[in-house]
């Protein structure tokens, strides 16, 4: 982004960006404080398509938010760690049905029995999500537990809840 700063006499100061895709945001600061932020489609643009008045509390919020005082975007790199994250993580609900090995285990016991790599977050019991999971709470058949982990993990939890499993 290429940033200029002009000085308009008896006016106050113009400082103009210009993006990669050659688009320019100018704003005018007055002597008087007065701010006006004008947009252009093309840096050529005598004629701005849009423009907006800002009080100088309008301007102070404005340059916080475009500094990420309030948000701070994932930079790119974490962005991908999370993509390649997401392809390899599954989440699941499996429910325990009179024939689970699970049902009447207190929630202790199936962590225990559980690959290390995958965690229970939370049982839907009677319309109810329960995430506060105390140990001695003992899993019922006709719940829903709710997995997280990787494939082959969660694959083997599944079994365990057939019967199948450790």
């Amino acid at each position: 982004m290429k940033m200029n700063i002009t000085d308009l006499p008896g006016v106050g100061k113009k400082i103009s960006f210009v993006n990669a895709e050659n688009q320019m945001m100018a704003i005018i600061i007055h002597h008087t404080g007065k701010r006006e932020l004008y947009f252009f489609e093309d840096v050529d643009d005598d004629e701005a398509i849009f423009s907006f008045n800002l009080s100088s509390e309008d301007t102070k919020q404005l340059a916080a938010q475009l500094l990420g005082a309030s948000f701070s975007p994932i930079d790119s790199e974490k962005l991908e760690k999370i993509k390649i994250a997401r392809k390899q993580i599954v989440v699941e609900w499996i429910d325990i049905t009179k024939q689970s090995k699970v049902a009447g285990l207190n929630v202790s016991v199936l962590k225990a029995k559980m690959p290390s790599d995958a965690s229970l977050i939370g049982i839907f019991r009677n319309d109810e999500f329960l995430v506060d999971l105390k140990q001695n709470l003992l899993i019922e058949i006709k719940d829903t537990i709710m997995v997280v982990g990787k494939k082959d993990s969660i694959n083997e939890i599944e079994m365990l809840c057939e019967g199948k499993g450790r």
